[in-house]
C-alpha cells in the first residue's frame, strides 16, 4: 500500500512533537519509506513546504526527488473531475465563494487526484468540513471520490513504527 503525504504532515511534525532536533527518528522513517516507495508525495507539496528557509526546508531541499509529478494522464483526468465537482458543488454554497479558487490553487486537489490514480491513502491532518460547508477539505473530497485518508498517528500505527528513547 502507498501513502501520499500532505504538506501539513511535514509542517505540523516540525512545529509539534516530531521536530528534527527532538525526534530525528521520525524524519529518518520518512526518508526510508520514501526511498522504498511506500510513502510518496507530489511536487505541489514540495513547493508549499519549501517556500521558507527553515529546518523543514533544509531537510526537504535535499530530498526534492521524493516529490513526484502529476503530469500523467490519469492524474490529470482525476484532477479535472475533482475540480469540476468542487466548482459545481461548493460555489453554489456561498455567494462569491473564494474557497473554491483557493482550494484549486494549492496541492490539496492534486493530492486526492494522485491518490485516486494510484489507489493510495492520503495522510493529512485536515478534518472534514461537513455537509453544507462552503470550504472544500481533503477528507470531504476523498470521501466523494472513494479515496482513503488517515492522520500521522494512524500511519505510524499501520506501519508499526515505534520511536525508542535514546539513552546516554
Amino acid at each position: 500500500m502507498n501513502y501520499i503525504i500532505d504538506s501539513n504532515i511535514f509542517i505540523e511534525a516540525q512545529n509539534t512533537y516530531y521536530c528534527l532536533g527532538i525526534c530525528p527518528g521520525f524524519w529518518d522513517f520518512l526518508s526510508e519509506r520514501f526511498i522504498t516507495g511506500e510513502l510518496i508525495s507530489i511536487r505541489h507539496v514540495y513547493d508549499e513546504v519549501a517556500h521558507k528557509e527553515d529546518a523543514i526546508y533544509e531537510w526537504i531541499s535535499v530530498r526534492k526527488h521524493f516529490f513526484g509529478s502529476v503530469d500523467d494522464v490519469d492524474t490529470q483526468k482525476n484532477f479535472a473531475l475533482i475540480a469540476n465537482y468542487v466548482q459545481t458543488e461548493y460555489e453554489s454554497r456561498k455567494k462569491n465563494n473564494q474557497n473554491v479558487p483557493s482550494f484549486l490553487s494549492v496541492a490539496d486537489p492534486w493530492l486526492v487526484a494522485k491518490a485516486k490514480t494510484l489507489s493510495a491513502t492520503v495522510v493529512t491532518h485536515e478534518v472534514r468540513a461537513g455537509a453544507g460547508s462552503s470550504k472544500p477539505k481533503i477528507p470531504d473530497i476523498c470521501d466523494k471520490f472513494g479515496v482513503n485518508f488517515i492522520k500521522t498517528n494512524e500511519l505510524l500505527r499501520s506501519l508499526q513504527i515505534r520511536f525508542i528513547q535514546e539513552t546516554k
